[in-house]
């Protein structure tokens, strides 16, 4: 009995793992202080919160991007065996069978619970429970544009709460494609990290296919980007956050050191990682600073 208790809970351990928990925890993080403290009147905390469909909006958002996740572990796993072994073997505790049911289960709870919200929502999360799976299954090999379109879904919740309040707000727009900047130039870290998998496997990432030079050059153009939806975040943003202006400078800085160094660290996994983390805490800071919007 214990045996089995203490495999069941390695199990859940590794199905945590596949679907990247924290990750998921902070979307939920946006997604709530988005509704609170900027669709809607901070005054009114406990009107918001009481809102059920907000929570199924939330749950739904959650059980989407958890399929997801289990999807691309399911197409990525002997790339992982070479880029992450150790954590890579212990998500393998969940066995591929169980991994697809629980793809198919997650996305089914979605679509169900979305059901409850409108048929808008339910068509919003087809589309892009689809558009995960696409990613997964195709569009993952293709350059440049995988990052891209990897990133663009990483910040497509924030439009569902767009959605479902039907309120514009160019600001918090301007600032979800500011962050989608700054995952993009991460995504380019990541690629230097795991850049021996990719080799291995024939994944056509940009470190891999224009070297130095080349991805120096994307990552001067994605900080000229950043740089443009920083001007619309102080444009939209009135009055300007005097905090939100010096968390925008140090995120532009962070760019801008990302483009010089990274070109010179092509092969060094370890100092590479240690950049991929810290883009890791600027993105958690992005998301905490979404009151000052």
């Amino acid at each position: 009995m214990k045996r089995a208790t203490r495999l069941l809970l390695l199990k859940t351990l590794a199905l945590f793992s596949v679907v990247r928990w924290w990750n998921i925890v902070l979307l939920i993080a946006a997604q709530y202080l988005t509704a609170i403290f900027v669709l809607n009147d901070p005054a009114h905390f406990l009107n918001t919160i009481a809102d059920p469909l907000l929570h199924f909006l939330v749950l739904s958002t959650g059980l989407v991007v958890a399929s997801g996740f289990i999807i691309n572990n399911f197409y990525d796993k002997e790339k992982d065996l070479v880029n992450r072994p150790k954590q890579t073997a212990f998500e393998l505790m969940l066995s591929q069978p169980t991994a697809l049911n629980l793809y198919l289960l997650f996305n089914l709870l979605a679509l169900v619970i979305s059901a409850g919200i409108s048929f808008r929502a339910v068509l919003f999360f087809t589309a892009y429970a689809l558009s995960l799976w696409l990613y997964s299954h195709k569009v993952k090999k293709l350059p440049v544009v995988a990052n891209v379109i990897k990133a663009l879904l990483t910040f497509v919740p924030f439009f569902a709460v767009f959605i479902y309040y039907k309120i514009p707000h160019w600001g918090l727009a301007s600032y979800a494609f500011f962050l989608f900047t700054l995952e993009l130039g991460r995504a380019l870290v990541k690629d230097v990290v795991f850049l021996k998998g990719d080799v291995i496997y024939n994944y056509p990432t940009v470190p891999v296919l224009t070297g130095r030079m080349g991805l120096k050059r994307h990552l001067m153009a994605i900080n000229l980007s950043g740089w443009a939806f920083v001007f619309a975040i102080y444009y939209h943003s009135q009055p300007f956050s005097p905090l939100l202006g010096y968390f925008l400078l140090c995120c532009m800085l962070l760019q801008s050191m990302t483009a010089v160094i990274l070109s010179r660290w092509l092969g060094k996994p370890q100092k590479a990682n240690w950049l991929h983390n810290l883009y890791k805490a600027i993105l958690i800071a992005g998301i905490a600073m979404l009151p000052f919007l």
